[in-house]
This record gives C-alpha cells, sequence and structure tokens, in this order.
C-alpha cells in the first residue's frame, strides 16, 4: 500500500502549478488577461489535440465503453438532481435551480482533470477522460443551460431551449475533437505524419499550463457573502458528486478498475472554470464566482483523499 506522503508527492505539483499561477498573477507579472489567453490556447489547441491523439490511436471497440457512460451519466444527474431539490426548497427561482444543480454536477475536467488523471494513470486514462467530456458536454450541460433559460423565459420552453444549446456545444473545439477522434477510430483514417507530430507537439502543452492558468483566474475572486449558498454548491460538487458516483458503481455491473478510479478522481474536482461566465449570463455572475476559490482550495483535500481512498481498496483488494 502506497502511503499518505507517497500520494502527496503526486498531487502537490499540481497544486504547487495553480499556487505558481496565483501568485504570478497577484503580483503582477502577468495580467489576467494573459491568463485568459493562456486559457484560450489550452481549450481550443492543446485539449482537442490530446484528446485527438488518445483516440485515433485506439480502435472503437476499446473507446465506446457504455457501461461508463451510464455510470458517470446517471452519477452526475443525480447529484444535479440534489442541488436542484436543495435549491427548490430554499425557494430558488428555476433559473437559480439550475445553476446551482450545474454547479454541483459539472467537474473541471478540462483545466484541473486532465494534469492529474495523466498524473495518476498515465494515456490509458485518456479514454475514460473522453467519455467523461461526452457526458458534461452532450447531457448535464445541455440540460442545465436549457432549464435556465427555461427560467428566464428565453425561447419558448424547455425542449426549444435544449435544442438551442445543443448546436453551440458542437462547436467546442474539444467536442469536435473528439467526434474527430472517434471517426479516425472508426474508420481507420490517420492524418499524415507530419500533421499527427505536430498534434503531439500540441497535446504536450497541456498539463503544466492549465494547472498555471487556473492559478492566475483564482486572483481577485472574493468568496464574501452568501455562505449558506456557497456551502451548499461546493459540498455539493465535491462531496456529493463523488457519492453519487460511488453509488452508481455499486448499483450497475462492474466496470474496469481503472475506468472506476478515473470516475471518481474526476468527481471529485471542483466545478469547471466558467463557471462563473454561464452565471455572468443569468445575472448570477457574483455567487458563481465566489464559489471558485473555496471550490478549488478544497478539491486539494477531496481529491487526495480520494485517492488514498482508491490507493487503500486496492491494497485491500
Amino acid at each position: 500500500m502506497q502511503g499518505f506522503t507517497y500520494i502527496l508527492s503526486l498531487t502537490s505539483p499540481i497544486f504547487l502549478l495553480i499556487g505558481l499561477g496565483f501568485l504570478v498573477v497577484r503580483l503582477g507579472y502577468l495580467s489576467r488577461d494573459a491568463i485568459r489567453t493562456f486559457a484560450w490556447f489550452v481549450i481550443n489547441f492543446g485539449l482537442p489535440a490530446a484528446m485527438f491523439k488518445a483516440l485515433s490511436s485506439r480502435s472503437f471497440q476499446d473507446i465506446l465503453h457504455f457501461d461508463y457512460l451510464l455510470i458517470f451519466g446517471l452519477g452526475s444527474l443525480l447529484s444535479f438532481a440534489v442541488l436542484f431539490v436543495i435549491a427548490r426548497l430554499r425557494n430558488k427561482s428555476l433559473t437559480e435551480c439550475a445553476m446551482f444543480g450545474l454547479g454541483g454536477s459539472l467537474s473541471n475536467s478540462l483545466m484541473i482533470g486532465f494534469p492529474i488523471i495523466m498524473q495518476l494513470f498515465g494515456e490509458a486514462a485518456l479514454v475514460p477522460f473522453a467519455l467523461t467530456l461526452i457526458v458534461e458536454n452532450f447531457f448535464i450541460l445541455p440540460l442545465a443551460l436549457a432549464l435556465a433559460d427555461t427560467g428566464q423565459q428565453r425561447n419558448e420552453g424547455f425542449l426549444r431551449s435544449l435544442g438551442a444549446a445543443l448546436p453551440q456545444l458542437l462547436k467546442n473545439p474539444v467536442v469536435m475533437s473528439i467526434g474527430v477522434g472517434l471517426v479516425s477510430a472508426l474508420t481507420g483514417l490517420q492524418p499524415p505524419a507530419f500533421v499527427n507530430k505536430a498534434i503531439d507537439m500540441l497535446a504536450v502543452t497541456v498539463g503544466g499550463l492549465a494547472l498555471f492558468t487556473i492559478g492566475g483566474m483564482l486572483v481577485g475572486l472574493k468568496p464574501r457573502g452568501m455562505l449558506t449558498d456557497i456551502s451548499v454548491i461546493v459540498l455539493g460538487k465535491l462531496i456529493l458528486h463523488p457519492l453519487c458516483i460511488v453509488l452508481m458503481i455499486l448499483l450497475m455491473p462492474p466496470m474496469p478498475a481503472l475506468f472506476q478510479s478515473v470516475a471518481l478522481v474526476l468527481a471529485c474536482m471542483p466545478m469547471f472554470s466558467i463557471y462563473a461566465v454561464f452565471g455572468m449570463r443569468y445575472g448570477m455572475d457574483e455567487l458563481c464566482s465566489a464559489v471558485l476559490l473555496p471550490a478549488t482550495l478544497l478539491a486539494f483535500v477531496s481529491i487526495n483523499l480520494m485517492i488514498w481512498i482508491l490507493d487503500v481498496g486496492s491494497a485491500v483488494g
């Protein structure tokens, strides 16, 4: 059994990079605008390259695991529903309930999750990682946005709102890269060698830059006021979401141990970094921004604790 010190040796460099990004921006060496440029590069070039590389190099049968889609999808939906109901019981509007649910069910898989699972599990984890992105981008996010829009009486009801959200998500470079990677795996078609080399070079830039960028984006966030709302969303994301995934793993037919571990570690991540951007769209930018800082800081505990539990479980097994 690996000790907790060893686990910290794996995860501490990750949070050290987040801290470095925070300090560099906090001390004025880089502006927040520069950090946004880094984030744009990671999301639009680095991660799509890594996704395509991971998927196109495997057979289609190795990629499409419906058991993972079902377990992670239902677990995330359950976490969304519980946060939604809690917000409803506290007399929140439909839009506010949708944003509560979104904060408690959609992980920062891209900017924090990707470097961590690569550090822990290597390239074998990229298949369940890609499946996680499918759940998040084609299921949870459209559902939340459709409910939030319906609450503000946009479009003409839930189904119309859902239909309007999907085409926008299909334009996301990460989503597009997953689609192209799946087609490549299915057909066996590969880009020329020099293009593959360029993709490889882009893919290796992602990990450190993503973590550094997250740190810089935390500068200026002030989690003051709204203590109850912040606590509900943070606890929902870091505790309830992993527990819901555990429940689905126990209830559903077994899937590979690696896939279980990736699902649980990703569920322990804080909410995605542009949560505040969606909050701004619905007039909830103060709350959604305030949630990010404590969630990211406390994720150090939730992630390390989950890795320790998985390590103990594997040793016992």
